[in-house]
């Protein structure tokens, strides 16, 4: 096993967070917080030794991935990254303890979105600007790492930028890797600053302007108050994060060709296509809940369903609790079962977003229409099609064992919240939310449905033991299990 090209992008990606930590740095000190000041600039030169000492040890070598190399690039990535992101988070007294620090670290670069921290309005600048930026540096590196996968295995029949990628194998690896980032990280940077000018054109202030523009296309959730009333000010701040929540659940290939000349390039998409269609529906449906069982009125109810619907559908967890004119935060039951439902499957396929993701939950719904229909024409060819493509049996395969995966992890996990003290319902919402990265959708209002109690009262508040089992749930749901059973299987380190 060759591990010079896992160190070499390892120490690129440490590299990379070591630079990031100068702006917090920068922001604490205006704030006159010196110990947090301190503790990003000590933690920033550590991790850019450690990250430039990794890229030179390695300089020599002629990097190639395999797919051994792939599968534990991507795990170290998403390990220990994080950890270092933690240090200052710890350093600075932020949070109290080594694995609150870590835990909310991991939630930031996985997108999830659960913070740990409940005094967010007694926080240092910049500590609110770590979060955020830890969010945007996971969307860009989940979206590199699943263009760079189908150049590793020379993937066939992808995306524009996937092909664009692979096309050329006489090209070096890292110089294709190269390409992907550059290509990615112009697109990425692009959107964000766009995000953020809008933001202030619309009167937010600079400071939550820039925090939420790189929380919003990464569709992390992360809020820089504790009420995070800052985001539904006016009308046109909550148009402006639903289009760009809506942008980071989109495909970034299909960005990539609409601004590589590919002007039709989303509505040749079918996932496009269907994500237009899933928020349309879930919307609809949510606001007759919401009229049918509250006192709202219609246009206050059309707000709180189309912005829970894309909120939820993105994984960003932005949440806009229906308020009753008598000032009562109420949830319609149906509505929350839209909202796990939507939480669950997730947006495009690289995107930023979590779940189970739109193609595959697509995929299994024709594949279950297919048998009803041979239920009544047991000899008949159905063949199944994704768009133009036809679906392979390897595809359906596939997408039923990520899918009984999930379905296995959601009863494990949920098992072992309750073991730590939690009730079932409290649970099962928990590591719904947190095993698709949505871990910002879930109030102690939602977990207490109909009992009106729950034993979830914030995150801050769970045993160790619980912040453990969400730490792995967020961890297999970013790497979508197979990466993490692969590196278990003893026959793949035989090969």
């Amino acid at each position: 096993m060759l591990l010079a090209p896992v160190m070499t992008i390892l120490g690129w990606f440490l590299t990379l967070l070591a630079a990031m930590m100068l702006v917090p740095s920068i922001y604490a000190l205006t704030d006159g917080d010196f110990v947090t000041t301190s503790a990003f600039l000590v933690t920033a030169i550590g991790t850019s030794f450690l990250g430039g000492g990794l890229i030179l040890a390695n300089r020599m070598e002629n990097p190639s991935l395999t797919r051994r190399e792939t599968f534990l690039t991507a795990f170290m990535i998403w390990t220990v990254v994080p950890i270092f992101a933690a240090i200052p988070l710890n350093l600075s007294g932020a949070v109290e303890t080594s694995l609150d620090a870590y835990f909310e670290a991991l939630s930031g670069f996985t997108t999830n979105g659960a913070s740990i921290i409940d005094n967010l309005s007694e926080q240092s600048s910049g500590i609110l600007i770590w979060r955020a930026l830890i969010q945007w540096i996971g969307g860009f590196a989940l979206i590199v790492m699943v263009s760079t996968l189908a150049a590793a295995f020379n993937m066939p029949g992808n995306t524009p930028l996937n092909r664009a990628i692979a096309k050329s194998t006489r090209r070096r690896l890292t110089r294709r890797i190269r390409f992907a980032v550059l290509s990615i990280l112009q697109i990425y940077m692009f959107l964000t600053v766009i995000c953020i000018l809008l933001l202030i054109f619309s009167g937010m202030d600079v400071f939550h302007a820039i925090c939420y523009g790189l929380s919003t296309l990464a569709t992390g959730g992360f809020l820089v108050s504790d009420t995070g009333l800052e985001l539904f000010n006016n009308r046109f701040t909550e148009i402006i994060l639903l289009v760009f929540m809506i942008l980071g659940a989109i495909s970034f290939s299909l960005h990539w060709s609409f601004f590589n000349g590919d002007r039709k390039s989303y509505f040749k998409n079918p996932e496009y296509r269907y994500l237009m269609f899933v928020l349309v529906f879930s919307t609809a449906a949510m606001l007759a809940m919401i009229l049918l069982e509250t006192d709202l009125a219609p246009f206050i109810a059309v707000r709180y369903a189309l912005f829970n619907a894309v909120s939820a559908l993105t994984t960003t967890g932005y949440m806009m609790a229906p308020v009753s004119e008598s000032g009562e935060y109420f949830w319609p039951v149906g509505v929350l079962f839209i909202v796990f439902l939507l939480v669950s499957i997730g947006g495009s396929t690289g995107s930023t977003t979590g779940g189970i993701k739109l193609m595959r939950a697509i995929m299994l719904l024709k594949q279950g229409v297919a048998e009803i229909r041979r239920l009544s024409f047991p000899s008949a060819i159905v063949p199944l099609k994704y768009g133009e493509a036809t679906m392979t049996r390897e595809n359906i395969l596939s997408a039923w064992g990520f899918f009984s995966l999930y379905c296995s992890a959601i009863i494990l996990i949920s098992l072992g919240l309750t073991f730590t003290g939690l009730d079932f319902q409290a649970a099962s919402a928990l590591t719904v939310a947190n095993l698709a990265n949505a871990g910002a959708a879930i109030t102690p209002e939602m977990t207490g449905l109909g009992s009106g109690t729950t034993d979830f009262v914030s995150y801050s508040a769970l045993p160790s033991s619980s912040k453990i089992l969400l730490c792995i749930a967020m961890l297999v749901g970013r790497l979508e299990f197979f990466t993490v059973l692969a590196l278990l299987t003893p026959a793949l380190w035989r090969r």
